[in-house]
């Protein structure tokens, strides 16, 4: 009777799968014969059957592995460029940034779908059939496995996914994954073009005329299409008390809710200037985070206050407030970044890199004088997480927990402290939120990579609203912010243009008349 080594070896040449030449099965079957017929003590004797099948299977292994290897190549290689190109079009045309889910996979199929990746690569273990391409959402009739493209969203089946499931998702990225580097090599090598389906279209221009004049422009429950006929190339976006303020390279523009045109708000800014956020009291100033150049070429974080009338207040040097340390902005050294930032009639509230002992935030008055510093702990924020005032005209900050789980506080400015603390209030999988503001019809909304959701903090628990496979804009790559209302506003551009930087060094910046802005209700029901 074999030992249990020799069961397991023979158990792991079973998962293999195995077809070998006759030639060889012959040879060892003479090698285990031999063992079998060798006149020594049984311990002795299975120890050495057992080296051999090790040694016997360490060689079939590889020669599995190989042939694994080459089924696999061969598989991608099947695919025609047409088949390519569908995938290529697909991952630069998909309204999000990342792949989406209707449901997050349940432990069992995270655990499987690991074993089964395995397989795939290293057994040659190819699924039968394909997962179902949808052209709309409402195609997706609750069974199998299917993806959206306009979105990049998987829908699962509410039951637990089969093997042969989660066989065509890894089959899947696998084909994406080898069509995106193969189309790219062949468009790089001049051997095709950049397929024109690629490229988001720009909707064509209304008369914005007949949407001001209609009232729509200020309906919370209107979603609005328009696109941009000014000539802003914009870098930034914020809600302004009666308006949407932009910010190009170095000006600021102003333009009416429902508007396609925007018009000169101020443009005092040095040359090198770059306006990197932007906001508003409830005074109508405007301020705006600024990196300046220095007179050794570096760059240095400053804040602008201009007052509602486009008419420049006053600078704040922001050098105080950075670490001792000098980091890469765009190919140039600088001392830090201001990527978050809001206000209320006190004080201004800041997000950014590089401050000194507020990573998750720093709060001066609006002289710029210091009044706390707020570091992570037991709750985290990125750079990119969203602020606001609340409809209580508390400071609010998105915030996370130490399971990794969304969630949102009010901020007590002068001790730079959390209270009321909500954790734990979006779903699991969430993936960031970018943007929060009081909302119409609920306490809060906000805007992430995951869809648009809406909170009553007595409810203790989000809403999604609109889920991110519902946009009618990619989300990567686009600017937003949030109306007084509670719309949501995603300002998208289609395609950028190459520009030559101070420094020399190229850079891209959108094309204004390839920007579009689109307007989305956060209301629970409309």
């Amino acid at each position: 009777m074999k030992d249990d080594f020799e069961k397991k070896l023979f158990k792991m040449a079973a998962r293999e799968q195995m077809v070998l030449p006759k030639t060889l099965e012959r040879k060892i079957e003479l090698k285990l014969q031999s063992a079998r017929d060798a006149k020594r003590p049984k311990k002795i004797l299975n120890l050495r059957r057992s080296l051999i099948l090790a040694a016997v299977l360490l060689t079939l292994f590889s020669i599995t592995a190989f042939a694994a290897a080459g089924a696999l190549k061969q598989r991608m290689e099947a695919m025609n460029k047409e088949k390519m190109e569908e995938y290529f079009v697909q991952i630069y045309s998909s309204f999000a940034g990342t792949d989406n889910y209707n449901r997050s996979y349940t432990d069992s199929e995270k655990k499987r779908l690991d074993e089964l990746r395995i397989s795939y690569e290293e057994q040659g273990r190819f699924p039968e059939g394909e997962l179902t391409m949808l052209d709309e959402v409402e195609d997706y009739k609750g069974k199998n496995v299917a993806f959206f493209k306009k979105t990049s969203t998987f829908f699962f089946p509410e039951k637990e996914m089969s093997d042969e499931q989660l066989l065509q998702i890894i089959d899947f990225y696998a084909k994406r994954d080898y069509s995106l580097q193969k189309m790219n090599e062949m468009i790089a090598d001049k051997e095709t073009d950049f397929p024109e389906e690629a490229r988001p279209a720009v909707p064509q221009n209304p008369t914005d005329s007949a949407v001001l004049e209609s009232s729509a422009a200020f309906q919370p429950d209107q979603a609005l299409t328009i696109p941009y006929t000014g000539d802003l190339s914009i870098r930034a976006i914020a809600a302004g008390g009666d308006g949407i303020l932009l910010a190009g390279r170095n000006v600021i523009h102003r333009m009416e809710i429902g508007s396609s045109d925007s018009v000169l708000f101020y443009d005092g800014f040095d040359e090198n200037t770059q306006i990197t956020e932007l906001c508003e009291d409830g005074e109508g100033n405007v301020y705006a985070g600024l990196l300046k150049v220095t007179a050794d070429g570096n760059y240095e974080v400053h804040l602008a206050v201009i007052d509602k009338n486009g008419s420049f207040l006053k600078e704040i040097d922001m050098s105080p407030y950075m670490k001792d340390e000098t980091i890469t902005i765009g190919g140039r050294p600088g001392n830090g970044y201001i990527n978050r930032m809001m206000a209320d009639n006190q004080y201004l509230y800041l997000r950014g890199i590089n401050f000194q002992d507020a990573d998750f935030l720093l709060i001066i008055d609006k002289d710029g004088n210091p009044v706390s510093k707020m570091k992570s702990g037991k709750y985290t924020a990125d750079r990119r997480y969203s602020m606001c005032i609340g409809k209580d005209q508390k400071p609010y900050t998105v915030l996370m927990d130490e399971n990794h789980r969304f969630g949102i506080a009010a901020v007590n400015p002068k001790e730079g402290t959390l209270e009321e603390i909500y954790t734990a209030v979006f779903p699991k999988d969430t993936i960031s939120l970018n943007l929060a503001a009081p909302g119409y019809d609920a306490d809060f909304v906000f805007w992430g990579f995951s869809g648009s959701f809406s909170l009553n903090l007595s409810e203790n628990a989000a809403t999604l609203v609109t889920p991110v496979y519902d946009f009618p804009c990619p989300t990567e790559g686009a600017l937003y912010l949030a109306l007084p209302d509670g719309r949501i506003v995603l300002a998208y551009c289609t395609e950028y243009r190459n520009y030559t930087a101070e420094d020399g060094e190229q850079r891209h910046e959108r094309i204004p008349e390839k920007t579009c802005f689109y307007y989305l209700p956060a209301i629970r029901n409309p």
